[in-house]
């Protein structure tokens, strides 16, 4: 892919005639006639005419303006309307491909908000990817992240699958998104548009890569500026490119007391709150929250899911719930589709070793040691640690609190373990 040479020499030369296909095509879009644009916009149709047969080399910026509000263009063609008219430089059209990422208060993710604040404010130039099971809050941390770096100077750039379908055609989510996953042309396009600036570009939610990493790796290359974080539920990158495996919100242990010290309790009572304003459970309360918290693995959609139950049910019912039915308490009562369709595609995606291997796993009581585990089952410790190191990635097995000094223990998601005791696929 040969973009080297027009990365580094600024904008690419624009002339009439590129006004004049831009012009064309924006007419056409809307199926306006050249009389019908002219009394559109105030602008004379013989002076329409010898714009479109680009016999105008630099077009008046009244007229350019004119022809922009009568066309409707969005920010992003407008920029590109006003480069090729030679009215604004390329940075036209790079701001109006940052977004200001969305603001959300985070809870519980300080330590990993620095560990990735670091490597992308510092020269960490590969990729770096946040991977984990989903709701458990990659996309949330993101843009976490991107404020952080934007409070520094660093605009962002978003895409992904999720931003293409959510945004509004032509919103620079959307358009990002379409320059990435248009080919060459598109990609040579955001990789000029950036060039030397120094931003971050966050690709959200690219599960089974539907951007092609190899182009982001292009990317990262041809823009030595540029940081890339990307959001999925499995790593798919080298091993020389940083994961960030995203855990669960840590729970109280069993038997814990008092007010909400872990970040899935906290949440859990935030949420509540949030829909039933004055809920403020005292010491007696809590031990209950914090069993449907370690119930539901401390994934923040679950608990999202069980705080709109709680509208509908007490709170000992949602207990209940979260004892024998937790894969029905994690999912919104107004969706069909939650946490075991998460749980379902999760654990199919998995080669049928790795799937083996879950389901054994979480036919063990309690917590378990890789050691343990590889001489159950009579695998080599470094066979045994690279599956599950995958599906630790994968946000299948957690670690669990471990006493200083004692060995690391880990265990299957109550989630996991739910579905597996009934395979049914989620509809």
């Amino acid at each position: 892919m040969e973009l080297l040479p027009s990365l580094r020499t600024g904008d690419s030369p624009r002339t009439g005639d590129d006004f004049a296909r831009q012009l064309q095509q924006h007419r056409t879009r809307r199926r306006l006639t050249q009389t019908e644009l002219a009394d559109l916009s105030a602008v004379s149709v013989r002076a329409l005419r010898n714009l479109e047969k680009g016999q105008v080399a630099v077009p008046r910026t009244d007229t350019v303006r004119l022809l922009s509000d009568a066309l409707r263009l969005t920010a992003h063609e407008r920029a590109e309307f006003e480069v090729a008219a030679g009215c604004q430089s390329g940075d036209a059209l790079f701001e109006s491909l940052v977004e200001a990422p969305p603001a959300k208060p985070l809870l519980g993710r300080e330590r990993e908000t620095e560990v990735l604040h670091r490597l992308l404010a510092g020269e960490h130039r590969g990729i770096t990817a946040i991977t984990g099971f989903a709701g458990v809050g990659k996309t949330h941390l993101a843009a976490a992240v991107a404020t952080r770096l934007r409070a520094r100077g660093v605009p962002t750039l978003w895409a992904g699958p999720a931003a293409a379908g959510a945004a509004r055609p032509g919103q620079p989510a959307g358009r990002v998104t379409e320059l990435l996953a248009s080919g060459e042309e598109g990609f040579g396009e955001l990789a000029r548009l950036v060039g030397e600036r120094a931003a971050l570009l966050v690709v959200d939610g690219n599960d089974r890569g539907p951007i092609p990493r190899e182009q982001l790796r292009s990317l990262a290359r041809l823009c030595p500026n540029l940081r890339i974080l990307e959001t999925s539920r499995a790593p798919q990158g080298a091993v020389e490119e940083f994961h960030l495996p995203l855990q669960p919100l840590g729970a109280a242990a069993e038997g814990g007391e008092g007010l909400p010290t872990r970040e899935a309790e906290a949440l859990l009572v935030q949420l509540i709150a949030d829909r039933q304003p004055g809920f403020a459970p005292g010491p007696a309360v809590m031990p209950l929250l914090s069993e449907v918290c370690r119930r539901l693995d401390g994934v923040p959609r679950a608990l999202e899911a069980a705080a709109s139950w709680s509208m509908i049910a007490s709170l000992d019912e949602l207990l209940t719930m979260a004892r024998e039915e937790p894969l029905l308490l994690a999912t919104h009562p107004g969706s069909p589709a939650g946490l075991g369709l998460a749980v379902h595609e999760a654990v199919a995606v998995q080669p049928p070793s790795h799937r083996e291997l879950l389901a054994r796993l979480a036919s063990r009581p309690g917590p378990w040691t890789v050691e343990a585990v590889a001489a159950t089952l009579g695998r080599t410790r470094t066979e045994t640690a690279a599956a599950v190191y995958r599906l630790v990635q994968c946000g299948l097995i957690r670690k669990t609190a471990a006493a200083t000094g004692a060995r690391s223990e880990l265990a299957v998601l109550h989630a996991v373990r739910a579905y597996l005791a009934n395979p049914v696929v989620p509809v």
